[in-house]
């Protein structure tokens, strides 16, 4: 069956990719992305008519647009990727950048690899509301280790920066940790990005994978699901990093993830953990860490555990810690 005038099939009657739905609206709002193949001046609008870069199919794109993007390939199995910077801006809700490769978790070569063009900026950087990756490689090689590779940072500049999905992607990061209030580190850097969901992806050798800060408001209902994080324990310091120091920062989920290859041990890292937590003692953010799996078997030990004293896991006191697990078994929390 197909909904679209270039007959793009939907087998079942699924739309590809995260559009589902929201693409029976978008017939004329869909972008087309290859890097091998599109060119200046096209359109975008057809695979034949595809532009070269992410960032020039937004620009064409109008509020809700659907991009899908080629993964770049050559018969000599090259490394191949796009160098680019995107940005959405705050006039474009519900953009979506769907990475058109094959399979979900994409392997290194099996997905649209996104790098940096710009040492200085976010390979992606959301303004808006409502926006979603999916699907795609997002290497931060060559970027700059004080921002993140994929942004979504709510300030006074941009405060409809909320709502972000990411699912489905896999990101290589050297990104470094913190926030300025305004921009946000980690290979996911959400600032006060309320209602966001970063789920089924997998976080390979980050020095902060995900991290959750309180730059403008309170960031409100952020759940993290289903992800992997692995990589070298030196290359990676925290693996979530929670710096919410708002008074009404409620409804968080961490569940269901796991915790590959060791606790994070960076030599220039100041956290070290598979968890870090910024408020620890105080109420100013509550929310859920349950049936997680950790790469440990150390932790249940009176030395060590996950708690607002614990040295595998900083967890604030007023967040619940139910139902994780290691190599012995539950860990118990420690306080």
């Amino acid at each position: 069956m197909t909904t679209h005038g270039d007959m793009i099939m939907e087998y079942g009657g699924v739309p590809v990719g995260a559009g589902r739905l929201a693409k029976i609206f978008q017939a004329k709002n869909i972008f087309f992305v290859d890097g091998d193949h599109g060119r200046d001046g096209a359109s975008g609008k057809k695979p034949a008519e595809a532009v070269a870069l992410p960032s020039v199919a937004v620009g064409l794109a109008a509020k809700e647009g659907i991009l899908y993007i080629r993964p770049r390939t050559t018969i000599d199995n090259e490394d191949v990727y796009y160098s680019d910077e995107i940005v959405v801006p705050i006039t474009k809700p519900h953009i979506q950048l769907i990475g058109a490769g094959s399979g979900t978790v994409p392997g290194y070569r099996g997905a649209a690899q996104i790098r940096p063009s710009s040492a200085v900026n976010p390979i992606i950087d959301i303004l808006s509301s409502g926006c979603a990756v999916e699907n795609l490689h997002i290497n931060h090689t060559g970027g700059n280790v004080a921002c993140a590779s994929l942004q979504c940072s709510r300030r006074a500049a941009y405060p409809g920066a909320v709502a972000l999905q990411v699912r489905n992607c896999r990101f290589i990061s050297l990104s470094g940790g913190g926030s300025d209030g305004d921009i946000v580190g980690g290979a996911v850097g959400l600032g006060s990005a309320q209602y966001s969901i970063v789920e089924d992806n997998l976080f390979l050798g980050c020095r902060n994978s995900i991290t959750m800060w309180a730059t403008h408001g309170s960031p409100q209902g952020i759940t993290i699901r289903r992800n992997i994080f692995a990589g070298m324990v030196l290359e990676r310091d925290a693996d979530i990093v929670i710096g919410i120091t708002d008074i009404n920062s409620r409804g968080h989920a961490i569940v269901d993830n796991y915790f590959l290859d060791g606790q994070p041990n960076h030599a220039e890292g100041l956290k070290q953990k598979f968890i870090w937590s910024e408020s620890v003692t105080t109420s100013t953010s509550t929310g859920i860490i349950a049936r997680n799996f950790f790469a440990d078997k150390t932790a249940i030990a009176s030395v060590d555990g996950y708690g607002k004293t614990g040295s595998a896991g900083l967890i604030g006191e007023f967040w619940w810690f139910v139902g994780n697990h290691n190599e012995v078994g539950l860990i118990p929390r420690k306080d």
